[in-house]
Formats: structure tokens, sequence, C-alpha cells
């Protein structure tokens, strides 16, 4: 005789966004049933979460997700439905794991040494979930996925001379990626991280201006989805070519490039790449 329903039932584990969904399918495999909260080509930043977010929400077994200050949607449901002990906040405020410069910018997961530290995290979580089920060795197999990208793209953007590395981006999310990878992001459009920040004023688009001439900096660099108004206008005043949309915040949907972490920061990071090297 079959044993009770619920006994059969695999644990939920519910993911803020899809690059943290696409780590957990990846080391948890089919032992777990995972449910991913924002869908493709769409950011953390502004979030409202549906009634179904909510459903699924509380029938998590854990919920994993990046930073509440990056989504402080996300914290505040927690707290209010009491299941803050539930989330693994994978790069939490005030992280001792924290090895740059860049304070509390969450956007770690274009940084490789940072995403070999989150996914071994989410792997020692889901072990102790299911003790029985090896996380550790799907982690291994992960991290040479992590390992080769990092290699390739390090090679990639050493090959830049010292004067191509500095570009302007839309908000601070290229910091993790760009001190990683020996890049420099001179300015921002936005002054925070959230792509709902105040539009630039007039004097901060006389800054940008004034620092893409001085610096001779050749490339702007805009989130993929976002209003380019503003950077399109500092590039035509600039006289530079226009801006480059990335798309480093999310996956796209299953069977398109950038559908994984992997192809994700490659497919951007060769387009970074051959920005900054036409100079």
């Amino acid at each position: 005789m079959a044993g009770p329903m619920w006994a059969q039932e695999k644990p939920v584990i519910v993911t803020s966004f899809t690059i943290i969904n696409e780590w957990v399918q990846v080391i948890g495999g089919k032992c777990f049933e995972t449910v991913n909260l924002i869908p493709p080509q769409s950011e953390t930043h502004g979030y409202q979460l549906s009634p179904r977010n909510a459903k699924d929400l509380r029938r998590a077994t854990l919920i994993v997700a990046m930073n509440p200050e990056l989504e402080p949607w996300l914290a505040a449901w927690a707290q209010a439905n009491h299941k803050s002990d539930s989330v693994l906040w994978l790069y939490p405020e005030g992280s001792p794991t924290q090895k740059n410069n860049l304070g509390r910018n969450p956007h770690v997961w274009t940084c490789a040494p940072d995403v070999r530290r989150m996914t071994q995290e989410i792997a020692t979580r889901l072990t102790r979930i299911c003790p029985d089920f090896d996380a550790q060795s799907s982690y291994d197999q992960y991290v040479k996925e992590i390992n080769r990208v990092d290699d390739e793209l390090t090679r990639l953007f050493g090959s830049l001379r010292p004067d191509q590395r500095a570009f302007i981006s839309q908000h601070p999310n290229l910091e993790p990626f760009a001190q990683h990878y020996g890049l420099k992001v001179a300015g921002t459009i936005l002054a925070s991280g959230s792509a709902e920040s105040a539009d630039p004023s007039a004097h901060h688009f006389s800054m940008l201006l004034s620092l893409i001439r001085n610096e001779k900096i050749r490339v702007v660099v805009t989130d993929a989805g976002q209003n380019d108004a503003f950077a399109r206008r500092l590039t035509e005043d600039a006289g530079i070519p226009a801006p480059i949309a990335l798309t480093f915040e999310y996956l796209e949907p299953a069977g398109q490039p950038g559908d994984t972490w992997a192809s994700m920061m490659l497919l951007n990071g060769k387009r970074l790449h051959g920005a900054l090297s036409q100079r």
C-alpha cells in the first residue's frame, strides 16, 4: 500500500529571480519542487508580489533570495507572515563574506568568487533539508562551469589595454563584475542600485558629459528593457557610440541565448568586451 500523500511530496524551494532559480534547479535536481517568483526578462527592482506568489511562498520549505535591500518586497512579506527564518539570503546585509570594497552592493551574481560561495551555500542548505540527497556532488559539477566562465572572461578582459577599461553604467549593478575583471565603472546614470531611481538631473548630465570627455570614455551601458533616453542623449552630446543594452540582471526564457547563468555571463561579457575594445 502506498504511503500517505504528504510523504511523497517534494520540499518546495521558492526563488526570487531567474538566476537563483537556475542555481537551485542545477544543484537540487529533481529532489525538490522549485518555484520562481520573478519571470525571465524581468528585474527584481520594484517587483510586486501577486496572490499566486504569496500562495507559493506560504508553502515553501525554503525561500532563496539575494539581499533584503535588493528585494525589500520579499523581506517585508517574510516578516509580515512570520517566514523570515525560512529565507536564505545569499548576500545578507553586513555579510562577513564580502570580499570587495563595494559596501552593500548586492549585485554579486556577476562576480564568480561570490557565485561559487553562494552556490555552495545553496548546496549546504539543500543537504540539510534532504540529508539523503548528495547536493555536494551537484555543486562540484556546477563549480566547474563557473570556473570555465570565469577563466574565459578573465582571459578576454585581460587583453584590454588600461585605457580601454572604463565605462559608464545605468546604475551600480556592474561594479562587482567590473572590479573582478579589472574594469572600471567610471560613473553611473542612476545614483542608486534601483532601476526605479529618480531621473538624473541636468547637473548630473553635465558631470557625466565632462567625465566622458576628460577620461575619453567610449562606452555607456544600459539595462535592456529600461528607458535609455538619458543615455542616448548623453552619447549623442559626447559624440561616442550609442549605448549598449546588456542583460546581466536576469536570464532569458528557456531556449534563447542567455537562458543560463553561464551563457548570460558570456553573452554579455563578450558584448561589453567588444564595445570596450573599439577604441
